[in-house]
């Protein structure tokens, strides 16, 4: 159902005018101190908490770690402009063409019939982007959780190459050589490496994967029941 201008948009625009008294002359120390290194580091830490909030199943702290993503983004917008690099309206422009862009079953006239081949298509319609633009391919943050870098990384490799990144078979075969190596090495009293431990959380990720799981959530769910 579209959103008709009222009340819910009255208070987006409350919250953008408290950011703009905390930065104003007779504002808030802190806040007026801030630049966008500072605050990408609370955006982050927010994000997480949000995340945990969601894994937690507890509405209401999702609503309220939500609102703290929220002010963070916002803030961040409002520091951008303040410098004229750009306005709120302009990322709010730049998404929307995006998303319209990027979902051409929905906006356009392409026909899919899976979730699998949306996302396939999206990873095209980002390539495309990409070569018109000349930008590079965006590198994978170093600053994410390992579990979900390796599952991001994967998932590229896999649009790219045929590594068998889709095939469970090898998969299988890999772990299982690679996990009697390890019991063969603490069954000797050897010292099992890094590399070999790293190898095989690494081939658990994508085994994962081509089970339709992300390694982060799942571990995350069973950790919830060690504690």
């Amino acid at each position: 159902m579209k959103e008709e201008p009222g009340s819910r948009w009255d208070k987006m625009a409350a919250l953008w005018n408290i950011i703009v008294r905390l930065r104003g002359e007779s504002g808030c120390p802190w806040d007026r101190k801030q630049t966008p290194e500072t605050i990408q580091t609370y955006l982050v830490e927010e994000a997480h908490e949000g995340a945990a909030a969601v894994r937690s199943g507890k509405a209401a702290d999702v609503a309220e770690e939500l609102g703290d993503v929220l002010f963070m983004v916002l803030f961040l917008a409002y520091l951008y402009e303040e410098k004229g690099d750009f306005t709120l309206d302009e990322v709010v422009e730049r998404i929307s063409t995006k998303m319209i862009r990027r979902h051409p079953h929905v906006f356009g006239e392409l026909s899919v019939d899976t979730a699998d081949e949306v996302k396939d298509n999206w990873e095209k319609i980002k390539e495309e982007e990409k070569k018109e633009s000349g930008k590079l391919p965006e590198p994978i943050p170093e600053s994410l959780p390992a579990l979900i870098r390796a599952y991001r990384i994967v998932s590229r490799l896999a649009q790219k190459k045929n590594g068998g990144w889709h095939d469970v078979g090898p998969r299988i075969r890999d772990f299982s050589r690679k996990s009697r190596e390890m019991v063969d090495a603490l069954s000797s009293g050897e010292t099992v490496s890094s590399e070999l431990i790293g190898d095989i959380l690494l081939e658990l990720v994508i085994i994962a994967r081509t089970q339709g799981y992300r390694a982060e959530d799942i571990l995350h769910q069973r950790l919830r029941k060690v504690e």
